[in-house]
Order: structure tokens, then C-alpha cells, then sequence
């Protein structure tokens, strides 16, 4: 099947503009007639002169803001569900944290500056490792660092982690039409602009998650799906020996993907705190994101050796951690009141349901013995002796775009 789509108004206008990665990828299509949407996006993001491989993409400076930059205290309540989970599995030394998408190396340094002050037993044993693709990964404080896309480890006791990665996997994107789904391409029209035609999966995955989708779908209804889930889940357990795996990330549950409601997708761009629509704008300059399905996520991980503990919304799973005590933490300083009321308003960002609080937060675990998720989940004596680290002054002011 090959349906013609409306095209997006991006020709060749501005062409001294482009990027080495919308150049490649006019000439991959050249070549090839078109390509599927997957291959557009791994470009646009991946490619040496990509997205990614630009920097300062998150904070008041970037083109969105994720939680570890909206408060300091999500990293402290990170570093007390990885002392809950060292616990669980007998104190083991070492301990180790593996972080998957890094980044900047904040939520890093946020976890070992609060074990350092206030959780000290775990930090005689926890050993931080951050991962990220970028070629220059960072590492602050006392946290090593590798430059991989995936997780070359094996035998890891402890706890695999990420924040915001899964949502800038590639994915391919499919469209109903005539009854049937069929998956969108990228094209070029005579005069270069960006076009989109509809054909036959690319990939037997695609095929089998096409043929998995839920029945009464209309004509128009777009989704995407991301083939590198699996790969990426079947990588961390792997890697692991004993211990969990915590993802948050925005997404939901296939029920809530594959639904008439959401018949426009949810692809969307970010690009100077401002969410777009069109990913053929600013191609190598803007990022590109798609909600993660932890259906597939839950799934995939159960063939990898995984179980699910729990999926929750990352408001439910801070205020298990002890968000309320830190927040009245807060408001008890004895510290200036603006200071206090800027710290409150970008701390509570975190739990807001219809932004960062939304998000998804999946723990799985592998070997572990446990027998109830309660044995992950710090005691209320435990979160009450916990004080939450003050906003400083280089973190993301109370406001702009959440990376949702």
C-alpha cells in the first residue's frame, strides 16, 4: 500500500542552515526514495551533528527541564529507595547504582552529595556508575563514568537506573488507514519539502506489534513503537546478577496509547522550553520524544528474567520515599523566605500530576528473593529523619517546560 500524506511545509529554504544530519538524511531518502520514520529519527537525534550530541539540552538554558534539575531532592529521594533496596538484598559491598543515560551528571551528583550527609552505611558501599552515548559523558563528585548506548556490564549487585531515556529511543510510527495500519515513511517532494507516505512495515517487529494492536482503531489513528525497548531491557538484565530496575519516564500503559483519545500519537518535539508538533523543523536542533509504552516495557522484561514489583505515577512514588517530610523540612528552615518559597515552588514541580508527578515509575527485579514490594519501600521512621538539600542557585528557576 502507498498512500500519499499532507506534507509538512519544510523544503529547501534555509539550506545554508541545515545540519549535517538533515543533510544525511535528504541523502539517505535520495538514495532510497524514502525511509521509514525510525531512521529519520535515530539521525535527527544520534548522528554526530544530531541532537544529542549537542549540548546544554536541559535547564533554564536548554530545551526542556527534567526532574533531577527542577530540585535536588528528587536525587535525595532517589538515593533513599536505593538505600531501601540495598537493605533488601543483605547490605551487599559493593552496591552498585548503574545509571543509563546520565546525561550532565546531576542526578549523580544529587544521590552521592545526600548519601554523603545523611545516609552514610549506604555510601560506605554504593558505587555510582554513569552511563551515556554523549562523547563526553560526565562524571561530578565521586561517580565513574563509560561511554556506551546500552549497558556492557554483567554480574551487577544492586540497581539499574534510568530517568528520562527510554523516551528518546527511536521509534517507527504507523497510521490506520482503510481498516488496516500501515507504517509512515518519510519522502521528499519535488520542491524538498518533507512528506509522509504511508507502505508496509519495514520490520517483522513492527509487523507483529502492528498485528498485536487492539481492535476498532479509526481511520487516522497514529502511534509509534519502539524496537529498542526490548533490546534495551534485555541489556539491564543482563547485566544484572541480583537487584532492580528502576525506570521512570513519561509513557503509560498500552490500554492508554493504543485508544481513540490519543488518534493523534504522541510523538512531539521540544525545543527552547517551547513542545512542538512537526519533527521536520529544526532537524538536528530540536529533540524528538514518544511516550514509552510499559506494557511492551513489563513485557519484555518478564522474557529478559525480569519481574515487575510495581508501576506508579512518580508523585505516588516520591511521597512513599518521604516527599512530605522533606517538604515540611523546608518549610522549617530557618533560611531566608524567598529562598524557602523559590525552593518549595520548584521542589512541589515534582509531583505535579499533570507534569513531572505524572510520570511513570517501573520497578523490576531479578534474584532478589523478595516477596513483597513493601520490602523496597523505606519505613516511615526511616523517612523521617531525612531533610531535604535547599535549591541552589544554578538550578532551573520555577518555571518553563517539563521534557513530557
Amino acid at each position: 500500500m502507498l498512500e500519499k500524506t499532507d506534507p509538512f511545509t519544510v523544503g529547501l529554504a534555509g539550506i545554508s542552515s541545515q545540519t549535517e544530519a538533515e543533510r544525511e538524511i535528504r541523502s539517505r531518502i535520495a538514495a532510497e526514495g524514502r525511509i521509514p520514520f525510525i531512521e529519520f529519527m535515530r539521525l535527527a537525534l544520534y548522528h554526530p551533528d544530531g541532537y544529542y550530541a549537542r549540548h546544554s539540552r536541559i535547564g533554564a538554558r536548554g530545551d526542556y527541564f527534567t526532574s533531577p534539575a527542577a530540585h535536588p531532592a528528587f536525587g535525595a529521594l532517589i538515593a533513599v529507595q536505593l538505600e531501601a533496596m540495598w537493605r533488601s538484598l543483605g547490605r551487599p559491598r559493593p552496591f552498585w547504582a548503574v545509571e543509563a543515560g546520565a546525561g550532565d551528571g546531576v542526578l549523580a551528583a544529587d544521590v552521592l552529595a545526600f548519601c554523603d550527609t545523611q545516609l552514610p552505611e549506604l555510601r560506605q558501599s554504593l558505587r555510582y556508575l554513569a552511563i551515556d552515548r554523549s562523547p563526553q559523558p560526565a562524571a561530578r563528585g565521586a561517580a565513574s563514568s563509560i561511554r556506551a548506548s546500552a549497558i556492557p556490564l554483567s554480574g551487577v549487585i544492586g540497581c539499574i537506573l534510568s530517568n528520562e531515556l527510554l523516551d528518546a529511543f527511536p521509534v517507527h510510527r504507523f497510521r490506520i488507514a482503510r481498516g488496516r495500519p500501515a507504517e509512515i515513511y518519510v519522502s521528499l517532494d519535488e520542491d524538498g519539502t518533507f512528506a509522509e507516505t504511508l507502505g508496509p512495515p519495514s520490520a517483522a517487529a513492527l509487523r507483529h506489534a502492528l498485528d498485536s494492536l487492539p481492535p476498532g482503531l479509526p481511520d487516522g489513528f497514529q502511534g509509534e513503537f519502539s524496537p529498542d525497548l526490548r533490546r534495551w531491557i534485555a541489556s539491564a538484565s543482563n547485566a544484572l546478577s541480583r537487584g532492580y530496575v528502576l525506570t521512570i519516564d513519561y509513557g503509560g500503559e498500552a490500554q492508554d496509547l493504543y485508544t481513540p483519545r490519543r488518534s493523534g500519537g504522541t510523538l512531539q518535539t521540544h525545543y527552547r522550553h517551547t513542545a512542538g508538533g512537526s519533527p521536520y523543523q529544526r532537524i538536528g536542533r530540536q529533540d524528538i520524544t514518544a511516550h514509552v509504552n510499559f506494557t511492551a516495557l513489563v513485557e519484555d522484561g518478564r522474557r529478559a528474567g525480569l519481574r515487575p514489583i510495581f508501576l506508579t505515577t512518580q508523585a505516588e512514588f516520591l511521597a512513599s520515599l518521604g516527599f512530605g517530610r522533606m517538604e515540611e523540612s523546608i518549610m522549617a528552615a530557618d533560611i531566608d523566605r524567598r529562598a524557602k518559597t523559590a525552593s518549595l515552588r520548584s521542589m512541589r514541580l515534582l509531583t505535579q500530576p499533570r507534569g513531572l508527578g505524572g510520570f511513570r515509575v517501573l520497578v523490576q527485579d531479578r534474584n532478589t528473593g523478595i516477596t513483597s514490594s513493601s520490602r523496597i519501600v523505606p519505613s516511615s521512621e526511616a523517612a523521617s529523619g531525612v531533610a531535604a538539600p535547599m535549591q541552589d542557585t544554578e538550578r532551573l528557576p520555577a518555571f518553563g517546560s517539563p521534557h513530557s
